[in-house]
C-alpha cells in the first residue's frame, strides 16, 4: 500500500511541476493539473490492480461452469445424454441466483475448464460450481489456478454418470505401402464401465448388466469390410490391442476405417480413419543415417524447405533395421529393412547417406550406385566411394573454413562471413581431383587448405561429398552461422535437382491426411514462398466448399478454416498442379479420459469476505477506464482553450 501511495504522490508532484514550472502561466492551470493527476492516478490504479468490493449481489459471488465438452454428449444408463441432466442442474442453479456460463474446448476431444475458472474469478466469482462429468484434461491446473486466485471450487452432484463405453484409442497404419506388399496395422481400444454413481454423489446407482466378454472391431477399406477382429474387453482405464494384415490393396490413396461393430454410449470414439497411399508418394528427399549424430536433425528440414519435396529420414538402430526419424503417436512409416531402404533410395529424388564407412558402403550396394542424386557424409575414406570419390581417413583437429573456390555454388555462397563460422572436424584428404571444390578448410586456421565439400557431375549423376564433419555446429549458433548452414545446404540441394523436374514434388499439399474436427486445416507449400496458390476443396458429393487464391507466406505454410467431418478432395495450382484427398474425422477421445475424483476438484476459498459481498480485480471494472478517459479529454479541451499544445 505504501509504495503505491508513494508512486501516486510522485506522479502528482511531477504533473504539478510541469504545469507550474515548465508551462506558460494560463488561467485554469490548477484545474488542468488536477485533471492530469486524476488521469495518472486512474492508470496507476489499473496497473496496481487491487481487489475491490462488488457489493452484496449474490450473482457476483457464485458462478456455475457448465461443461460443454464432447464427453457430455455420452448416454447415461437410461439412454439419455449426460448433458441433459447437466442442463437441468444448470437451470436449477440459475433459478437460485447463480450465474451460469458454458465452457469447454471440443477441438481434438479436449475438455479444458481452467480458462473459464480464470474468467469467472476475474469477473468477481468467489465460489464456482462445476457442472461436469469430471473427464477433464486440466484438473491439476484448474485446481491450482483456483487456489492462486482464492476462489472456491465444488462439483455439482446431480449430473448423471455415463453408461459403459468402449472406444478406439489408437489406430496405427503406415502412411505409404508398396504395391503388392501387405498392409500391417494395429488397433487399440480402451473402455470404462460407466458411472457407478452420479458424479460426486454418495449413493450408488443400480448395478449394470455385465458387458460382453469381447469387442468386435470391423476393418474396412474404401467402405468394403475386409476383416472383423475380436478384442478382449478392457478393464477400466486399461487397453487391449490387436494387429491385422490386409493383402492386395489396389494402387492409389486408400481410405482405411476401423469401427466398433456395436455402438455404445459415446459413438464419437467408435470410429477411426487413416488414409494410406499404395504404391506412390515416393520420398522426394530420403536421408539414411548409419551412425548417431546431430547432422541429420538439422539437415533434413533444410533440404525439405529448399527443394519443396516431401522428406523422410531413417536412423539405423540394428543390423538390418532403420527407424523413422519422424516422431509422434502415429509414425508415417514403420521401420525399414535393407530391401525397404533400397526400394526408397531407387525412387527418391535426392538421397542423403550419413555415417557411411566401408561396411555401410557394402550394405548400400547397388541402391547407392543407382541413386541419380546423392549426398554422402562418409565416416571413413571408404565411405566416400558411394559418391565416386576417393578419400583418405579423417584427420583430427579443428578445421576452419578459409575459402570458397570457384564452383557452381559460388554465386550463392559469395557473401558467407567465414570468420564467424565454428570449426569443422575430421577432414578427409581428397585422393582424386574430379569434381568442384565448394569449401576449403585449414587446420587451426593455418597451413595447407584441404577440400571440405566436393560436387561431382558425371554422366547425368550428381553427387556431393562432405569431406569434413561438424557442419551441425553452424546450425547450433544463432545469427550468421545458422544462416550460412541454411544457405550452404539449400544451395547444394538446389544444384542437385536443378536440371531435373521432380517426379515426387507434391507442390501444395495438406500437412496431414486426417484432421480433427473443429481444427483449422494446415497446408505445406515449401518452394512456393511469396507465390499465390489457387486452392479448390470439394466434399464427397463433388460440391466445392473452398475455392480461393491464397498467398503463401515466407514460412511456406498457411491455414484454411475448419471443415465439417467427412472425406474431401483438393486441387492446388501454383506453377504446377497437385491433387489428393484428406479427411476430417469426428473422433473425440474425451470419453476415454479417466474421471477425476470430485475431491481433487474441490477447493475451499482462501478467505471469506462479509456475507453476500464479492471482490474482483480493479482492472475488470469499467469505471477506472472511464475516469481516465474523461480526465484526459477534459485536460485536452482545457489546454486547447487556454492556448497550450
Amino acid at each position: 500500500m505504501i509504495p503505491a501511495v508513494a508512486v501516486l504522490l510522485l506522479a502528482g508532484g511531477f504533473c504539478g511541476w510541469v504545469y507550474w514550472r515548465r508551462e506558460f502561466a494560463v488561467r485554469g492551470r490548477l484545474l488542468l493539473t488536477l485533471a492530469r493527476v486524476v488521469a495518472v492516478a486512474a492508470v496507476a490504479s489499473v496497473l496496481w490492480n487491487p481487489e475491490v468490493s462488488t457489493g452484496g449481489g449474490a450473482g457476483s459471488v457464485r458462478w456455475a461452469i457448465l461443461d460443454a465438452s464432447p464427453s457430455m454428449a455420452a448416454l447415461d444408463r437410461h439412454g439419455r445424454p449426460v448433458e441433459t441432466s447437466a442442463a437441468d442442474r444448470a437451470e436449477a442453479l440459475a433459478a437460485a441466483g447463480v450465474r451460469v456460463v458454458a465452457a469447454g474446448d471440443g477441438v481434438g476431444g479436449r475438455s479444458r475448464l481452467a480458462g473459464a475458472v480464470a474468467t469467472a474469478a476475474e469477473a468477481g466469482a468467489r465460489e464456482i460450481v462445476l457442472v461436469t462429468d469430471r473427464r477433464l484434461a486440466d484438473p491439476v491446473a484448474m485446481a491450482a489456478l483456483a487456489r492462486r486466485l482464492e476462489v472456491g471450487l465444488a462439483v455439482d452432484s446431480g449430473v448423471a454418470g455415463a453408461a459403459p463405453n468402449v472406444g478406439i484409442s489408437r489406430f496405427d497404419l503406415p502412411r505409404t505401402v508398396a504395391p503388392g506388399q501387405p498392409l500391417e496395422g494395429r488397433i487399440e481400444i480402451e473402455g470404462w464401465s460407466g458411472g457407478a454413481s452420479p458424479v460426486g454423489g454418495s449413493q450408488p446407482s443400480p448395478p449394470l448388466p455385465p458387458p460382453a466378454a469381447a469387442v468386435a472391431v470391423v476393418v474396412a477399406v474404401d467402405g468394403a469390410v475386409r476383416q472383423t477382429l475380436q478384442l478382449p474387453l478392457p478393464a477400466d482405464g486399461r487397453a487391449s490391442f490387436a494387429t491385422f494384415v490386409l493383402e492386395a490393396l489396389p494402387p492409389g490413396p486408400r481410405r482405411v476405417e476401423a469401427r466398433l461393430q456395436r455402438p455404445d454410449a459415446f459413438p464419437r470414439d467408435d470410429r477411426r480413419v487413416q488414409i494410406v497411399q499404395v504404391g506412390s508418394e515416393d520420398p522426394g528427399v530420403l536421408l539414411a543415417s548409419f551412425a548417431p549424430g546431430w547432422e541429420a536433425r538439422f539437415l533434413l528440414p533444410v533440404l525439405a524447405q529448399a527443394t519443396g519435396l516431401p522428406a523422410r529420414g531413417y536412423i539405423r538402430t540394428g543390423p538390418d533395421r532403420f527407424q523413422p526419424m519422424t516422431g509422434g503417436r502415429t509414425p508415417p512409416d514403420g521401420p525399414l529393412d535393407r530391401a525397404g531402404l533400397a526400394r526408397l533410395m531407387r525412387r527418391a529424388e535426392l538421397v542423403v547417406a550419413m555415417g557411411v564407412d566401408g561396411a555401410a558402403q557394402e550394405y548400400l550396394g547397388r541402391a547407392a550406385a543407382q541413386a541419380r542424386r546423392i549426398v554422402v557424409f562418409p565416416a571413413a575414406g571408404a565411405g566416400a566411394a558411394a559418391a565416386g570419390v576417393a578419400a583418405g581417413d579423417p584427420q583430427d583437429g579443428e578445421w576452419y573454413v578459409s575459402e570458397t573456390p570457384p564452383s557452381p555454388l559460388s554465386g550463392e555462397l559469395g557473401g558467407l562471413v567465414l570468420g564467424s563460422l565454428p570449426p569443422l572436424i575430421g577432414v578427409m584428404p581428397l585422393l582424386n581431383q574430379g569434381g568442384s571444390v565448394v569449401l576449403e578448410a585449414r587446420r587451426g586456421g593455418a597451413g595447407t587448405p584441404r577440400p571440405a565439400l566436393v560436387l561431382r557431375n558425371e554422366n547425368g549423376r550428381r553427387s556431393a561429398v562432405a569431406l569434413a564433419g561438424g557442419f551441425w555446429r553452424w546450425a547450433f549458433r544463432n545469427g550468421e552461422p545458422v544462416e550460412s548452414y541454411r544457405r550452404l545446404w539449400g544451395a547444394v540441394a538446389g544444384w542437385m535437382i536443378a536440371d531435373e523436374r521432380s517426379r515426387g514434388m507434391a507442390g501444395v499439399r495438406p500437412a496431414g491426411t486426417v484432421f480433427p474436427v473443429g481444427a483449422p486445416l494446415l497446408w505445406s507449400a515449401h518452394g512456393h514462398e511469396g507465390d499465390e496458390v489457387r486452392l479448390t476443396v470439394a466434399d464427397s458429393t463433388g460440391r466445392s466448399v473452398l475455392d480461393s487464391v491464397l498467398p503463401v507466406p515466407a514460412s511456406g505454410a498457411f491455414a484454411t478454416p475448419a471443415l465439417p467431418p467427412g472425406p474431401y478432395s483438393f486441387q492446388a495450382t501454383a506453377g504446377d498442379t497437385a491433387a489428393g484427398v484428406f479427411e476430417v474425422e469426428s473422433y473425440s477421445g474425451d470419453m476415454l479420459r479417466r474421471p477425476v475424483a470430485a475431491s481433487e476438484l474441490t477447493v475451499a476459498p482462501a478467505r471469506d469476505g462479509p456475507a453476500g459481498q464479492g471482490r474482483r480485480p480493479l482492472r475488470t471494472l469499467p469505471w477506472p477506464y472511464l475516469v481516465a478517459l474523461t480526465a484526459l479529454c477534459c485536460e485536452w479541451t482545457g489546454r486547447r482553450r487556454a492556448g497550450l499544445r
